[in-house]
């Protein structure tokens, strides 16, 4: 028994003794650093030796920079871009930096709900926390459209390849027409979802593009040939499919809608590709639609006019033009709500709705409200052109006043406590909400307070 328990300690003491005899494994030279947050990459203690390499680029969208099949909008440099002319915010008047903050922080949401198949979420719920039913491709455009203004004002890389793939998107919807190689016609039938409306948003975006391709250029003129087969000789604007047609039968609102539209990308093209065509249909355009808001005036008819009008003075010096787009906005600004209105002084700054020829009360949309305030940035641009001060001191107070009233649709930090953290800072900041009644998020009211107040930045009276 003695020989055993002396055997069996002797194997233990050499067992310590060659366990001893290891060298030390080093320590790691730098301790494992916590995981990072999505986007935000890793970063190493200084003097590591071990620091990783960094990612590889993410592959560009299709028709981004270096991407497949097309060479998208080149991203205006930062130092270049009409945002630089803000570096010293605080000089400007306090609507003036709530429109570049404001603009700004939409954009960044606009851009969350971005989709890897280059389409946007089309709307949430907040309450409920769950997308919004109804996406509409006239919607996804209005968005595209917003994206590549915002793009081309901030010089945003990350902006600008989301807004040429968002282009590839609304591109994918048309087709070269079967009878004509020249011309690209939207593949949807306009009771779904119209077809002159989405084909010259669709122009729109593309122009608005920082520096876009000439492939996209290409396809912004094949729409452009599409809506040159929906001009009448009268100056009207054929908005439904069939040219038998009468489209104030089969949608009414619609005449409101998509004919300016038309006209206002019809003008834009021109700019980039001019022909004489297109000077032709929009001066006849705005003609008739001038003389349609004197028989029957709608602030819809307004917002979508008033951009081809402007259009055209800068193009031509027709005297025409500004008087239509002059008499419309003093008409727009009658219907906007005053501090002093007993009935609703909550709502001052946003403007009536117009139904069956009567203003009716209703709470004031961010959509109508921001394509209200691009309208009269639009006139008022005129003003400063023409040196129309009687027109210039009518529009300058609206605009202001405007303004003020969408500062209060939109969620910021100081109206969004209530939620959790995170989920407000990703799916809430920045966004529009549809009206003060309404809390819902939709691309459609975000994208259009984007374009009213991008315009009221580049329009003079933001100084």
């Amino acid at each position: 028994m003695r020989r055993v328990l002396f055997a069996s300690g002797i194997v233990v003491l050499l067992g310590v003794v060659v366990v001893a005899a290891q060298p030390p494994v080093d320590p790691p030279l730098t301790p494992p650093a916590p995981p990072a947050a999505p986007g935000i990459p890793s970063i190493a203690p200084p003097g590591a030796s071990n620091t990783p390499t960094p990612p590889a680029p993410p592959k560009p969208f299709p028709g981004a920079p270096n991407g497949p099949s097309v060479a998208p909008a080149a991203p205006v440099a930062t130092t270049e871009a009409p945002l630089s002319k803000f570096a010293h915010i605080e000089t400007f008047p306090q609507n003036t930096q709530f429109a570049v903050r404001g603009s700004l922080m939409a954009a960044e949401w606009l851009a969350k709900m971005g989709q890897p198949h280059g389409r946007f979420l089309h709307g949430y719920l907040p309450a409920l926390r769950q997308p919004m039913n109804g996406d509409h491709d006239l919607r996804q455009a209005q968005a595209t459209l917003a994206m590549a203004q915002t793009a081309k004002f901030s010089g945003d890389q990350k902006h600008a390849a989301i807004a040429s793939q968002a282009v590839l998107a609304m591109l994918a919807s048309t087709k070269v027409d079967a009878n004509d190689p020249n011309c690209r016609v939207p593949v949807q039938m306009s009771f779904v979802c119209n077809r002159v409306g989405f084909a010259s948003l669709v122009v729109l975006a593309i122009v608005e593009l920082p520096n876009p391709s000439d492939k996209l250029l290409d396809d912004a003129e094949r729409l452009c040939a599409f809506l040159r087969t929906q001009l009448r000789t009268d100056g009207s604007v054929q908005y439904t499919d069939n040219p038998t047609d009468d489209p104030t039968k089969l949608d009414p609102a619609g005449f409101n809608e998509y004919p300016g539209l038309a006209l206002h990308a019809l003008a834009a093209s021109n700019r980039v590709r001019p022909a004489d065509w297109k000077k032709d249909a929009v001066k006849k355009g705005v003609t008739y639609y001038h003389a349609a808001f004197r028989a029957k005036p709608h602030p819809a008819l307004v917002a979508t006019v008033t951009p081809a009008a402007t259009e055209l003075y800068l193009q031509t010096k027709a005297t025409e033009a500004a008087t239509a787009a002059f008499e419309m906005n003093d008409w727009l600004c009658a219907l906007q709500i005053t501090g002093n209105d007993t009935r609703m002084p909550q709502w001052a700054g946003g403007f009536r709705s117009v139904a069956d020829g009567r203003t009716v009360d209703a709470p004031p949309s961010a959509f109508d409200t921001g394509r209200y305030i691009h309208s009269l940035a639009c006139a008022y641009q005129l003003t400063r052109v023409i040196g129309d001060l009687t027109h210039e001191e009518k529009y300058r107070p609206a605009l202001s006043s405007a303004v003020q009233f969408l500062y209060g649709l939109q969620f910021l930090e100081t109206n969004t406590r209530h939620f959790e953290d995170n989920f407000r800072a990703k799916m809430l900041m920045g966004a529009f909400h549809l009206s003060p009644t309404d809390g819902n998020l939709r691309i459609d009211a975000t994208a259009s307070a984007m374009a009213g107040l991008l315009r009221f930045l580049s329009c003079g009276a933001e100084r």
